[in-house]
């Protein structure tokens, strides 16, 4: 109103209505479309459990805004809401959501997708059916020159929005400030305690030793398993126990390590019953036969059981012959 008092232009009806000022069934087929995506994208908007579903969402709804705007001879408008919120606003959004995180598990696998395609090629054909008859059935007045479209010049609209909508244009500009800064606050995250150097981690280890027992060294890696080599899988001691130690700390917090039985039931039902206990007593500590199954040493250095194999290479001499003796002094014990 304020556009038409200020170029003093008469109203001319815009291209959605007809010369009588009734909708067009073309119109009225865009508005239906327009109206039901945006409604759907709105309800995504409030339900969706992820926050860039709700973002995707909220895309949708200015799309649609945009093609309202164009439709109703403003594509100045159609082309800024593209633009200046599609492109701008919800990118910034988006980066905020990548700086802060989603949270929450990612669907794993196709579960849920057979009636997925037909449904999309179903929807896909009917939207191609409707702008098709919006096209053909569309109503277009006759070409009347760039008059009728100073209405929606650049620089009127700029006036109608610092002039008559300064304040709600300085509160949006606050909205993406106060975007901006809460994304850097939420990502910067200050060090709780001072940067340990690699000799003080060495003797906390070694004082933790002295007083607790922990081992100083590596932590056992995950385990590796027939079935899976997740890192939520423990891996197995000596005795066939699962070691706690062996999954990240962050996946036992969170309630993700995978039980033994999980990853492999024959062991774990062995567990339970007792056998692999049973068989390690019934074998001993040396390494003899007597228990349901011999469990020999491997005879390596510094391990229980025979002695290592000693082999003797023969020698070069000066000359470049090798030393006959020497073949005859290789042994293996």
């Amino acid at each position: 109103m304020s556009t038409l008092l200020m170029t003093g232009a008469p109203a001319v009806a815009p291209t959605a209505l007809t010369q009588d000022g009734h909708l067009g069934l073309g119109e009225a087929i865009v508005f239906g479309v327009v109206a039901l995506v945006t409604v759907a994208c709105g309800i995504g908007v409030l339900t969706a459990k992820r926050a860039v579903n709700a973002a995707i969402n909220m895309i949708g709804i200015m799309i649609s805004l945009a093609v309202l705007y164009i439709v109703n001879e403003s594509p100045f408008m159609g082309i800024t809401q593209v633009v200046v919120y599609t492109g701008a606003v919800m990118t910034l959004v988006l980066f905020v959501i990548m700086l802060v995180g989603v949270g929450g598990d990612e669907p794993v696998g196709a579960a849920g997708t057979v009636m997925r395609r037909p449904v999309l090629i179903l929807l896909g054909l009917g939207l191609a059916g409707a702008l098709t008859a919006v096209v053909w059935r569309s109503t277009l007045p006759k070409p009347a020159g760039l008059k009728d479209g100073a209405k929606a010049a650049p620089d009127l609209l700029a006036v109608t929005l610092y002039h008559d909508h300064v304040v709600t244009m300085e509160l949006t500009a606050i909205l993406l400030i106060v975007a901006a800064v809460g994304a850097l606050t939420l990502t910067h995250r200050q060090r709780i305690r001072a940067r340990l150097s690699q000799r003080a981690v060495a003797e906390g280890k070694m004082q933790d030793y002295a007083a607790k027992g922990a081992h100083p060294g590596q932590k056992p890696m995950p385990g590796v398993y027939a079935s899976t080599n997740s890192a939520a899988a423990p891996a197995l001691d000596a005795q066939g126990e699962a070691v706690e130690e062996s999954v990240p700390r962050v996946l036992r917090a969170r309630g993700q390590g995978l039980e033994l039985s999980d990853v492999s039931p024959e062991m774990g039902l062995a567990q339970r019953s007792g056998t692999i206990v049973s068989r390690l007593a019934g074998a001993g500590q040396t390494g003899q036969a007597g228990g349901p199954r011999d469990a020999r040493r491997s005879g390596m250095p510094s391990m229980p059981g025979a002695a290592a194999p000693t082999v003797k290479q023969p020698v070069l001499s000066d000359d470049g012959a090798a030393d006959s003796a020497a073949p005859e002094q290789k042994e293996e014990k």
